[in-house]
């Protein structure tokens, strides 16, 4: 709605009295409104449980996991008791890949099954895209990954599942993702 407010005020001589633009504008604070509404009861929800409280602070010192991320991973995990790893988590979301093969005739590519949980697997997708934007270690993981001859949606979901094998040893660990290349020497 953002973008369609943008346009409008360059393409109108006066958006101010537009009723389009108006509408949209109402539009886009309603929904501002309701999202804060809903993060705030997240937050306090979070808040409510001591161990929730600790897991969501060690999830979100991760780059690329922020509220909503991590609270879905919360819930999806119950608070990391329902999967024992990353891979099964991963299994479960639809991001692991799976080879398919049958004796020594047929070798076919590793593909992700596609009944995974497709609303993790696009929060994940969302997830892994800000972290290759601001970690730079997973920038240079994606980087590697592509100079390989990996296509971007691979390489795209190599960085999901090492963003998930961080945020599960983040949680058995019990302590803040420590980014390692600052300390080298």
């Amino acid at each position: 709605m953002k973008s369609t407010l943008s346009e409008l005020k360059k393409l109108l001589s006066s958006s101010s009295t537009d009723t389009c633009c108006k509408t949209l504008v109402s539009s886009i604070t309603h929904l501002t409104s309701q999202i804060n509404k809903v993060e705030k009861q997240l937050k306090s929800l979070i808040k409510t449980s001591e161990a929730l409280s600790q897991n969501y602070k060690l999830i979100t010192s991760l780059k690329g996991i922020g509220l909503v991320v991590g609270a879905q991973l919360l819930y999806h995990t119950n608070n990391f008791k329902r999967f024992d790893s990353w891979r099964q988590f991963s299994s479960y979301c639809g991001t692991a890949p799976f080879g398919h093969s049958s004796g020594s005739s047929i070798h076919k590519k590793r593909k992700c099954h596609p009944m995974g949980d497709r609303q993790m697997k696009s929060l994940l997708s969302m997830a892994a895209c800000t972290a290759i934007q601001y970690d730079s270690e997973l920038r240079h993981y994606y980087m590697k990954k592509r100079e390989e001859g990996k296509l971007k949606m691979i390489a795209l979901n190599n960085v999901r599942n090492k963003l998930l094998s961080r945020v599960f040893a983040v949680i058995k660990r019990g302590t803040p993702y420590v980014e390692l290349h600052k300390f080298a020497a």
